[in-house]
């Protein structure tokens, strides 16, 4: 595939170290620890101490994440650095930060004046319900690559651990599936996303029921859908009965990755041009070393 590649050829991609990896979000890979996660307070007010089971509630789930984009904008702003301008979290900077906008439950999550700045704290590492891809097959060939994976006992037993993976999400059918949402943030601004041409789906969670300032087990109970991408678009494409393929699976045997990464290294697709500045030229020295001790 070609660099030059946009959303007009069709497809994006995802590399993955693993075919065991699953299309799942980094947040939604485990269950969420509400004693740990949320403050205190915040838990206190919206469970009982008793309430363990409730791991994959939706509304604490939301809670959670709001919290941390909301740190994460006050420290980025306080250092100075560049930030899409979200007006529900900087009129409340100066509020108590557990108090939550209602709204922010009953609409679609992720809302949409919230996705740049989800999109910025994903691609910096911050855990979202976002999942990276790119518009090269390239760069994808390099993610699943450029490193081993980090497997259980359990997952180095699997037969597809001695793969990695290569998925292709044919964004012309994407209009078919509404829970479906891609976002592209702007380029300018952010070297990394510019040069790794990516961007980011989620799916999307509707308004949870609040009809008043209490919140009862109901709310609490719904859980969030936490299936692999491809799963959810396997489901919804038998119900649309639609004859055409939403997604591939390119399985590669870890074997090869040597070879992957000098035909992608050839092709400029480095961590130095991926990771623009000294940082990614150090990267792609160490990256190259390892490589070459696996030979």
């Amino acid at each position: 595939m070609g660099q030059d590649q946009t959303l007009d050829s069709g497809f994006v991609y995802r590399g993955m170290q693993s075919g065991c990896y699953e299309l799942l979000p980094s947040i939604l890979r485990h269950g969420l620890n509400i004693e740990n996660k949320i403050e205190e307070e915040t838990y206190r007010i919206v469970v009982k101490k008793d309430s363990g089971e409730l791991t994959q509630s939706e509304f604490l789930r939301r809670t959670f994440e709001y919290l941390n984009l909301r740190y994460f904008f006050d420290r980025c702003d306080i250092n100075g650095l560049r930030l899409p301008d979200v007006d529900r979290i900087r009129e409340k900077l100066y509020y108590d930060s557990k108090t939550l906008p209602p709204q922010l439950y009953k609409e679609e999550w992720i809302p949409k004046d919230l996705w740049e700045l989800t999109a910025l704290a994903q691609h910096y590492g911050l855990e979202t319900r976002l999942l990276d891809w790119t518009q090269d097959m390239d760069i994808a060939i390099y993610f699943a690559v450029h490193c081993e994976p980090d497997l259980s006992e359990d997952e180095e037993k699997r037969d597809e651990s001695q793969y990695i993976a290569i998925w292709a999400l044919n964004t012309s059918l994407v209009y078919e599936i509404p829970s479906l949402k891609i976002i592209r943030p702007p380029y300018s601004g952010n070297p990394n996303l510019a040069a790794q041409k990516g961007l980011f789906t989620y799916w999307k969670e509707e308004g949870l029921p609040l009809s008043s300032k209490v919140i009862n087990m109901e709310v609490l109970q719904r859980e969030t859908v936490t299936k692999p991408l491809n799963e959810l678009i396997e489901e919804q494409s038998q119900k649309n009965e639609n004859a055409e393929v939403y997604m591939w699976r390119y399985l590669i045997p870890r074997k090869d990755r040597a070879v992957l990464y000098e035909h992608i290294k050839r092709r400029n697709i480095t961590a130095a041009t991926l990771f623009p500045g000294y940082d990614g030229v150090v990267r792609s020295l160490k990256e190259d070393s390892k490589i070459k001790e696996k030979r």
